[in-house]
């Protein structure tokens, strides 16, 4: 199930007034990707032979590209000053993330240290997004739509960011292993549903007013 609302978002785009929207198309291939990655962990793939190397080489790409899609989606919903910051912070991650893994490789070490970075750097933006929201007192329905998406960036990377903690302190028992799974799982499909509600709430707002109009 939790798999299934990751595509809730991309699917959303086939509504006209989202796909107008580039913040969206982002957040929407955002979701997609996360969808088609964990897609790997359902039993059907389980009967196939080298799933575990497919997993391991899907996951390399995940971490490399998470941090940067996210980083896109904050900087596409905001202008001037700010965007050009996030844009730079973007550049120079995408940059760290291959100097690491062309020195030493794609291993436990850089990964650890690409996903703890683009962990708080996502944290940093989304509590950055609510801040500003909650400093105005009016807002666009495009505004009040990412106040959404930026409580479900901040529920699933803290969430991500307990899991990867508890990676690094605990034993990868079996037990501890199908916790951590169950979290993951669960806070990856309340995010992906707070997300879909966001923008579902800002397609009917600008449906009403266009009928309105």
């Amino acid at each position: 199930m939790a798999i299934g609302f990751c595509f809730i978002p991309f699917l959303l785009l086939t509504w006209k007034k989202m796909r107008q929207v580039k913040t969206y198309r982002i957040l929407g291939i955002y979701w997609l990707l996360s969808g088609f990655i964990n897609m790997i962990d359902l039993d059907f793939f389980s009967h196939f032979t080298n799933v575990a190397g497919v997993k391991e080489r899907l996951n390399c790409c995940y971490d490399m590209l998470d941090t940067p899609l996210a980083l896109l989606v904050f900087a596409s919903a905001v202008s001037g000053r700010q965007r050009k910051q996030i844009l730079l912070v973007l550049l120079l991650f995408i940059v760290g993330e291959g100097t690491l893994i062309g020195w030493k490789g794609y291993n436990a070490m850089s990964s650890n240290i690409i996903i703890g970075v683009g962990l708080l750097l996502a944290i940093i933006y989304s509590i950055t997004g609510l801040v500003q929201y909650m400093k105005k007192m009016e807002h666009t329905p495009f505004e009040n739509s990412m106040v959404f998406v930026y409580a479900a960036l901040i529920f699933v990377y803290g969430s991500y960011l307990i899991l990867y903690v508890f990676s690094l302190t605990r034993d990868n028992s079996q037990s501890n292993s199908n916790d951590s799974s169950l979290v993951y799982y669960i806070s990856m499909l309340l995010s992906a549903a707070i997300t879909s509600m966001g923008l579902w709430g800002y397609g009917l707002r600008r449906s009403q007013a266009a009928v309105t109009a």
